[in-house]
């Protein structure tokens, strides 16, 4: 016989010593499992929320876009991108939306500002541009939260819940280009 000490007493002990293991083991994948679900909720919570701001401020820059746009008569170029936005559901378009309305603005600016009657437009320009700094913090707000977020979920053991609950990536606005374009 050998001197080496069974690791069990019998048989009884073993299975009872397994058992308790491995519901240890169970109840630690579970609670690894929840904390996954709830932090990877709260970064979505979070891009959410910011994406609502940006929603919110962007949409109130269409709208005196689209005052502006009837009170000229030459404007079908500024009121066909104010109305492409109303079923821009996706930030992708909202972004190319942006973009193509700042090209249009800056036309139109240049273009009323020899305009004697600019005074009556000026009001509606500066308001756009003041919702437009507002804008850039909360892009870069909501990108910030958005990123992190697609991080995680590309981590691991985070991966594996994401996939489990259908999370994905969250798209970052493309609009900074057209921030930084104006004057």
């Amino acid at each position: 016989m050998s001197n080496k000490k069974p690791y069990f007493k019998d048989r009884r002990s073993a299975v009872i010593s397994i058992a308790v293991v491995v519901f240890l083991l169970v109840l630690a994948i579970l609670g690894i499992d929840s904390n996954n679900v709830r932090r990877l909720e709260g970064y979505q919570r979070q891009a959410s929320l910011s994406r609502e701001r940006v929603e919110t401020q962007i949409s109130e820059r269409f709208r005196y876009a689209a005052t502006l746009a009837s009170l000229l008569e030459d404007s079908n170029t500024l009121q066909k991108v104010v109305s492409a936005f109303e079923t821009a559901h996706t930030v992708e378009r909202q972004s190319d939306l942006y973009r193509e309305m700042e090209d249009v603005l800056a036309v139109l600016q240049k273009k009323l500002y020899a305009d004697p009657s600019y005074n009556t437009y000026g009001p509606y320009f500066e308001k756009m541009y003041e919702i437009e700094g507002q804008l850039v913090d909360s892009i870069a707000e909501y990108n910030l939260h958005a990123d992190y977020f697609n991080r995680q979920i590309k981590a691991f053991p985070a991966n594996l819940v994401a996939k489990r609950i259908n999370l994905m990536e969250l798209p970052l606005y493309t609009v900074s280009s057209a921030l930084k374009s104006r004057p």
